[in-house]
């Protein structure tokens, strides 16, 4: 039998949807692990129109072992190939390598269900053994391609979130696989001065691979952003009890410029910590109109729900560990709906985990600056 593995698969593309595939999209390569998690998405799919959330996603690549951040579309067609799915991979080759997967469902109507995953290649990796027995560890290596050094963050079973530096093409020991359970890996490197996912991945620890959700149709009817912004204070309140450390307050002085910021994510389209030529971010507003300055935690995230976008970070072990910031008292997030009538609006949520250093900061008064 064949032990699972957490790597990359480049295969030459077989059959011809994987050959239109790589040929429409020149430049990408066929992995086989990501056009598995493709499958495992079209085959958890409930009815033609059921949503991929991101808790079935992270699943799916756990369950096939693709190392990376990838991101999946979908898309209902009379039979033709999902052309309209390819801008996603066009503007990710853009910028370097990229890995693909693909995988369709037919209906008894003629119609086809396409979902298209795709991932910037930014890092190569050793292969790991997905399945790792109690007290067992693990040799990383990884060769990356923007970075000499590199952040790891580790998020353990019932610990907090671990960062360590691991350097290019070295070996790096992980053990302490003391608890079962799920162990959630994440490298950080520096590109062009932007911390970018290079490597996302679990490995289980004595716990069997979780199934795969059934996917059901989204809802129409999205959540007022004021009732979002509660339900995600709530379950930030939550994961924090949940790990031991005291709750967050609100920070009402900054809810604003967090609202403000997601509103702009939305009207752009950009889920990202500043926009050039539309923000700076929201640690710099916050700068130039309150005294003394802040330490911010922040996270970001655009999701159908309050509930998928919260999954969107609690799966990222460095979003996780913005969260769990023992040394932040407050917190602010702001949620705005993306302004589109052709579908259901998607939430864009900003998170601003907060440290005050020099005590809270107040508003500067207009009449003084």
């Amino acid at each position: 039998m064949r032990v699972a593995e957490v790597a990359f698969r480049p295969l030459p593309a077989v059959g011809e949807d994987a050959t239109w595939l790589v040929q429409t999209a020149p430049g990408a390569t066929w992995d086989a692990g990501l056009a598995q998690a493709a499958g495992e998405l079209v085959g958890a799919a409930a009815h033609k129109s059921a949503a991929l959330t991101p808790g079935a996603i992270r699943r799916a690549l756990a369950r096939s072992g693709f190392p990376g951040q990838a991101r999946f579309s979908r898309v209902l067609t009379d039979g033709a190939p999902p052309v309209v799915l390819l801008r996603g991979i066009q503007v990710a080759l853009g910028h370097g390598p990229v890995d693909v997967g693909l995988a369709k469902r037919e209906y008894g109507d003629g119609t086809v269900l396409w979902v298209v995953g795709f991932a910037p290649h930014l890092s190569d990796l050793d292969p790991l053994k997905r399945d790792v027995a109690l007290d067992g560890g693990v040799m990383l290596r990884a060769d990356l391609k923007s970075a000499a050094q590199a952040r790891l963050f580790v998020d353990r079973p019932g610990r907090s979130v671990e960062e360590v530096t691991i350097t290019d093409g070295v070996a790096r020991w992980v053990g302490d696989f003391n608890l079962p359970g799920e162990y959630r890996f994440e490298v950080l490197a520096d590109r062009e001065g932007v911390a970018e996912v290079v490597l996302l991945f679990s490995l289980f620890v004595e716990t069997p691979v979780p199934s795969m959700p059934r996917l059901q149709a989204p809802s129409k009817h999205p959540k007022d952003p004021a009732a979002a912004e509660e339900e995600l204070y709530a379950a930030l309140d939550q994961l924090r009890q949940d790990h031991g450390l005291s709750r967050v307050r609100r920070f009402a002085l900054f809810e604003p410029f967090a609202r403000e910021h997601s509103a702009l994510m939305g009207h752009s389209g950009i889920v990202a910590h500043t926009i050039p030529g539309t923000t700076e971010g929201v640690a710099r507003r916050a700068e130039k109109t309150t005294h003394p300055r802040a330490k911010h935690h922040e996270n970001v995230a655009a999701a159908s729900s309050a509930a998928d976008a919260f999954a969107l970070v609690r799966g990222s072990p460095a979003h996780l560990a913005n969260l769990l910031c023992d040394k932040c008292s407050h917190v602010a997030i702001g949620v705005a709906l993306e302004p589109v009538i052709d579908r259901v609006p998607r939430l864009f949520v900003t998170w601003e985990l907060l440290d005050f250093p020099q005590g809270a900061p107040q508003k500067i008064d207009h009449y003084n600056r």
